[in-house]
């Protein structure tokens, strides 16, 4: 078992541990629960980790780490729905009106 990630922020060490779980890389969060100890222990000391559970995935683990990290965000713009044709701001993901996923991007 290897530490691969440690962050202040729970939810980019759970995303980053989906992307693992969707690629069939075993892992386990540490100190996911830790944050009510902060004042009672040093701040670093319950910071989420992100662990492999087997040594054999760790290398393809870094990758989606790597790959994880050089991602940019999302940018996206005002769309209107194919199937309705209801106009949605650009954070929607799909139609409010009838449930119709927002296409892909090209």
């Amino acid at each position: 078992m290897q530490k691969l990630f440690v962050s202040s922020n729970l939810v980019e060490v759970e995303s980053l541990k989906d992307i693992l779980d969707q690629a069939g890389i075993e892992s386990w969060i540490k100190n996911q629960r830790g944050s009510s100890l902060a004042g009672e222990v040093p701040f670093a000391e319950v910071f989420p980790e992100l662990w492999v559970l087997h040594d054999a995935d760790y290398a393809a683990a870094q990758q989606f780490l790597e790959n994880w990290r050089a991602a940019g965000p999302y940018e996206s713009t005002a769309w209107t729905c194919s199937r309705c044709g209801e106009s949605h701001a650009k954070d929607f993901t799909s139609c409010w009106n009838c449930g119709c996923d927002r296409p892909m991007l090209a």
